[in-house]
């Protein structure tokens, strides 16, 4: 299980932390055992959105060829992100931009950190509860919101139409959370993110859900004061709000928050949102990329110190990416021990004009992410000179854009060692250590993901701190891998921009060879849907750039072949609790014999898969409600035999 303390994770790339990302979702997801916990992935996440926020993780968001886990759905409500002032003075002038009258009055309320939820009704019952995702489609995460503090199952009218909640957990749940829990959540927004995805619905009764506003075609509202007493009187439970006549009472309630209210609230908040009270006003405005021009968030300062910079160390992640990273004395901010920041990218570096000695603001944005506000003294008078070899092996880079890359994919050991690291992780090779990876490679026992194969017990007896029985067990787990769908050599050679759904929609459209993917066209894959011409032509270089890797392992494995049938044809089935198999093997049978997998439960669902006789998911409650049929992975490998 992969931990914050991982050694693995503290010089790891942008573009390497990214990979693993989406390997540690499809794993918690799609396999019996996670990689991470839930806190690691989410603290991990924030860093790659502060690091690389256009990374390939974020485009999957909400997208229907991201496995989630959960149904996804469509927006009802506008679920945008929200425009920021970090000052009075940014807070004044956004409002002035937009020339509204001098007379307009304002909303405020406190910025939950927390999540955003659409919840949807019909006549006052609950029909579905949808994530924010992207703002457009987010995930159904019904089954978790139903077990949540303040959740109403029946209005208390008719109400039809959509309501936008934050779900938050309050200090209070956080300290109990945490005596129960074995995930040890570093903060209650963590908390949030981890448990309102969980499957199992596991914790949810410890989140809380606080209404922020409210669409109806039905409903017309004067003001952004009318909405919030319409959601009272609905009967739920609403986020504190406050007229205020102008910005320089905004601005004094904001102080309040900072300075006293913030210390004590029942939970944390980060800010406050500020809206224009009447709708009309806000209705002339409208929105712009999906932010509502209307309302903005006043966020407090990042808590800050200053420190020195002790070196700066250029590192290459497995597909090339070299990232400036600039180690720190140690600093607490906001109870973390700071050690170092990574600078993203070499032209940030150059921006900020950091080096060695410089004394620095450093902050944890977000509360998470270590972040070099700028050079409070420079020190150093000389600017860092960006590289123009790979730290790794001495390769010339390329400047990509803002990135700087090593285009020598296999004779550069740390792209050889990240590699092989993320083709025993997809395969899920115990007992392999990066370590003992490290070993195997200095000892010129392997090189490409293939060599694993060919490895025997007398090559581990003379590697330090392994031996006989170490070899023994490893040899054994790389063995039984030795029969792989196409689908899986793919995805385990790690093509760049290459996704697992993305193999499997290719070899469904009939490129179900090897040798038709390897010579894949780029009219090929644009006749594909949902392939642009820019991804395309990435998933060409990308094949050519690992087809060596890709010739390795198909030296060495045989190709499972999957021929469908029928059996299942016309059946749902959901999973709930522990397998014997990690859940893609079980999901891949059941779509192999014709079945369809479902991640949330209706009257339309044929059968719930659960080894437990009396489990207490949420899944398996629910299924006895609607009466649907609980079998085991027994009783499902009988349906498949039949």
């Amino acid at each position: 299980m992969i931990e914050l303390s991982d050694p693995l994770l503290k010089n790891i790339s942008p573009s390497n932390l990214g990979e693993l990302l989406i390997k540690a979702k499809n794993a918690y997801y799609t396999s019996a055992k996670p990689i991470m916990d839930d806190h690691t992935y989410d603290t991990l996440e924030e860093i790659l959105r502060h690091l690389n926020p256009h990374h390939r993780l974020f485009s999957k968001i909400g997208h229907k060829n991201f496995d989630t886990g959960w149904t996804k759905s469509g927006h009802d409500i506008p679920m945008g992100s929200q425009n920021k002032a970090s000052s009075y003075v940014d807070l004044v002038h956004y409002f002035e931009l937009k020339k509204i009258p001098a007379n307009t009055n304002f909303v405020v309320q406190p910025k939950c950190d927390g999540i955003s939820l659409e919840v949807k009704y019909k006549k006052g019952q609950t029909i579905e509860a949808v994530t924010r995702g992207d703002g457009k489609i987010g995930d159904s995460i019904t089954q978790n919101v139903v077990l949540m503090k303040n959740f109403v199952p029946q209005l208390k009218l008719p109400f039809t139409g959509s309501v936008r909640f934050e779900i938050v957990v309050t200090y209070q749940d956080f300290a109990k959370l945490n005596q129960i829990s074995s995930e040890n959540y570093s903060n209650p927004r963590n908390a949030v993110a981890g448990i309102s995805q969980r499957l199992d619905s596991l914790y949810s009764s410890f989140c809380s859900l606080l209404a922020v506003d409210i669409y109806s075609p039905n409903l017309k509202f004067q003001t952004e004061l009318s909405q919030i007493e319409k959601l009272k009187t609905l009967g739920l439970t609403v986020v504190e709000t406050q007229l205020c006549q102008n910005l320089s009472q905004v601005e004094n309630i904001f102080q309040q928050f900072f300075t006293k209210k913030r210390a004590g609230y029942l939970y944390e908040i980060d800010g406050l949102v500020v809206k224009i009270n009447p709708v009309s006003l806000q209705q002339k405005l409208g929105f712009k990329n999906g932010r509502p021009k209307f309302q903005v968030a006043y966020k407090f300062p990042a808590a800050t110190t200053t420190t020195t910079v002790k070196s700066i160390a250029w590192q290459t992640g497995p597909l090339g990416t070299v990232t400036p990273v600039a180690m720190v004395e140690p600093v607490e901010i906001s109870g973390a021990i700071i050690t170092f920041a990574s600078l993203a990218n070499y032209q940030l570096l150059k921006q900020k004009n950091i080096a060695p000695k410089d004394i620095v603001q450093i902050s944890r944005r977000g509360d998470v992410i270590p972040y070099i506000e700028k050079v409070i003294s420079k020190i150093n008078p000389h600017q860092i000179k960006i590289p123009t070899i790979c730290p790794s092996c001495g390769h010339r880079l390329k400047k990509e854009d803002k990135f700087l890359r090593c285009p020598a994919s296999l004779s550069c050991p740390a792209q050889t060692l990240g590699n092989l690291r993320l083709f025993c992780h997809f395969l899920d090779i115990k007992g392999i250590s990066g370590k003992t990876i490290k070993k195997l490679v200095k000892a010129r026992k392997i090189t490409l993901p293939g060599d694993f194969y060919l490895l025997t017990v007398e090559d581990f007896i003379n590697l330090d701190g392994l031996g006989k029985k170490s070899g023994q067990n490893i040899v054994h787990q790389i063995q039984a891998k030795r029969q792989l769908s196409l689908a899986q050599i793919f995805t385990a050679a790690s093509v760049p921009n290459f996704s697992s759904k993305r193999v499997k929609q290719i070899i469904g459209a009939g490129f179900n060879t090897p040798q038709k993917i390897l010579n894949l066209s780029l009219s090929q894959l644009e006749s594909l849907p949902g392939f642009q011409i820019t991804l395309a032509q990435k998933i060409i270089e990308g094949l050519a750039l690992k087809k060596e890797t890709i010739k390795s392992i198909l030296a060495q494995v045989k190709i499972k072949k999957t021929t469908t049938t029928a059996k299942l044809a016309g059946l749902k089935f959901a999973i709930t609790g522990d397998l014997s198999l990690p859940r893609h093997q079980i999901v891949e049978k059941i779509e192999t014999a014709g079945g369809q997998v479902v991640n949330t439960l209706s009257r339309n669902t044929t059968y719930l898969i659960c080894n437990q006789k009396n489990s207490s998911s949420t899944k398996f409650k629910l299924a006895q409600k609607l009466n649907i049929k609980i079998i085991s992975e027994t009783q499902l490998r009988q349906l498949l035999a039949i």
